[in-house]
């Protein structure tokens, strides 16, 4: 690297002119990292409010430093992500706390249970839950969710569901 990149990297992390850089990386012999631990010494760059030691096996003892706040600091754009996640999953657990899922027959409701028990049966045993609730779509069952919530879509959806059944249905009768 010759003087001129030494000169511009310290003046980009100092915050000093170039005659300033230029005279300190004089003083220290062109060694970049020197210059840096002299001006910090004179005050021209701030020292890491809070460092964290560590040690590495490799290096046979060397203290290596770093600054906590890389490690313990999320940044806004992640503290925001997170919170979006928070909420997100708030109103899941509403939405499954407040709603039941029923299966009925010709108007008739045959079961109901809560929405949160309906998706963990669906998760836990998708493999046979799916294809019975499939099979039984040809048999006029039909499936709703109620509650406090508007869950009008989901309910828009199971009816076109039991509608194509009954087409389907229809033409091998």
């Amino acid at each position: 690297m010759d003087i001129m990149e030494k000169v511009e990297q310290l003046r980009a992390r100092a915050n000093i002119s170039y005659e300033e850089a230029k005279a300190v990386l004089d003083e220290t012999g062109g060694d970049l990292l020197d210059a840096a631990i002299l001006l910090e010494k004179r005050g021209k760059i701030k020292k890491p409010e809070t460092e964290l030691t560590a040690w590495d096996e490799k290096s046979a003892g060397e203290e290596k430093t770093a600054s906590q706040d890389s490690f313990t600091k999320e940044t806004g754009y992640a503290k925001e992500e997170s919170k979006k996640v928070k909420n997100t999953f708030r109103k899941i657990i509403n939405v499954l706390k407040n709603n039941s899922f029923n299966i009925s027959r010709k108007g008739e409701d045959l079961f109901v249970m809560p929405a949160w028990a309906f998706v963990l049966i669906l998760v836990f045993f998708w493999h046979t839950v799916l294809p019975v609730m499939i099979i039984a779509l040809f048999f006029d069952v039909r499936y709703a969710f109620t509650g406090k919530d508007d869950l009008s879509e989901a309910n828009r959806f199971m009816d076109k569901v039991g509608s194509m059944a009954d087409e389907m249905s229809s033409e091998f009768k």
